[in-house]
Order: C-alpha cells, then structure tokens, then sequence
C-alpha cells in the first residue's frame, strides 16, 4: 500500500516539473490562454536594454560664428523612425511566475533590434532551449502594416547558444534580441510573432 501512494506522489512530481517547461525557441509546454495584458517595467540591466546612441561624448561639430545662428537639425519625417531606443514593455506571455516581455526595439540603419527577457520568478530552474541557426531564423516575424512579412537576419540564439538546451535559475532572467532588415513607419501598427508564443498585435514605436 505503501509503494501506491509513493508512485502516485511521484507522478504528481514529474507533472508539477513539466508544467514549466518552456522554450526560447520552439515549442512551450504552458497555458496559450495565459494572461497577454501589457506588464510592467522590466528592471534588468544589460546590453540589450542599452541605448542606440552609442557610448562616449559626441562631437559637438563646428562653432558658429559670433552673430550667426546655427542652422537646425534636420527632422526625420513624421513617418519616418528615428534612429534611436523606443520603450515599449509589452508583455508577450505569462504562466504563473514566468513571464516573457518585448522590453524595447531599436531603430538604427534601417534595422529593427527587439530586445526581450525572460523572467522565471519560480523557485525551481526553468528549462528552456534555442534551436539550430537555421530554424531559428525563420522561427519569428515582424509583420509590417504594408503587409511586409520580415523575418530576421540574426538573433541571440543563432549566435550564442544556437542548438543548446539550458535552465533559467530561479528568481532570474534572461535577455534575448533579434534583428529584422526593416523598420516600422513611427506610430504604424507592425506585429511579432516570437516563436509559438502567441502573435502580439498592434505594437508600435512612439
């Protein structure tokens, strides 16, 4: 009788563990009707919540001279993105204490880096995987509001952990980023779709 109860507390075991089972790449093992409301800041600091402007002090350019006013910067057009970091803190996916959100994207050069993290606030690692190179650059996409689909050229697990499984400790995250060879008209709606998380829609540089 004593075995019987000891097999069934085993299995109850097993299903707890894989009920956090997760990807960066592929397929997740978690609730597709979980929460996908706009979360809050994530105060994680690294290189892909950096800046685009670069490091070090620029240069000022020229002094004008004494009784001229220097002429203006020029002004992207209204619909045009800027070069720069734009906020957005979405949220794409959360189960319980663990949670995926788009952070922010990054105009620069007619590219768009999306910087992501992974948070697990559980108290047992997380597993997650990133799948070869070449499935994983076709295994997300920006869909622009021209009806563009565009996929990336390069990602963070194409170049760092390309093929490997690995687990998010408890109470730790982990940041993640691809890049897309285009760029959202500002303030137009584009949509991403981030592995087999659910499709976020209506996403937005402002």
């Amino acid at each position: 009788m004593e075995k019987r109860y000891l097999a069934l507390l085993a299995a109850v075991v097993v299903a707890a563990g894989l009920a956090v089972v997760g990807t960066i790449g592929g397929e997740y093992l978690a609730d597709r009707t979980a929460s996908r409301s706009t979360g809050p800041t994530v105060g994680v600091t690294s290189d892909a919540q950096r800046t685009s402007t670069g490091s070090g002090e620029s240069d000022p350019g020229p002094t004008p001279s004494p009784g001229t006013t220097a002429p203006p910067s020029p002004e992207p057009a209204e619909d045009e993105p800027a070069d720069r970091t734009y906020r957005i803190d979405r949220l794409l996916y959360e189960q319980g204490p663990l949670s995926v959100t788009l952070v922010s994207a990054e105009a620069t050069d007619g590219r768009l880096r999306l910087n992501l993290v992974y948070r697990n606030g559980s108290a047992t690692p997380w597993p997650v995987s990133c799948p070869t190179a070449e499935v994983d650059l076709v295994s997300s996409k920006i869909e622009l509001a021209d009806g563009r689909t565009v996929r990336p050229e390069t990602s963070w697990c194409a170049t760092t952990r390309a093929g490997e499984s690995f687990s998010i400790a408890a109470g730790r995250a982990v940041d993640t980023w691809a890049v897309y060879p285009a760029v959202p008209a500002t303030g137009q709606p584009f949509a991403l779709t981030w592995y087999d998380f659910p499709t976020a829609e209506d996403i937005r540089l402002r």
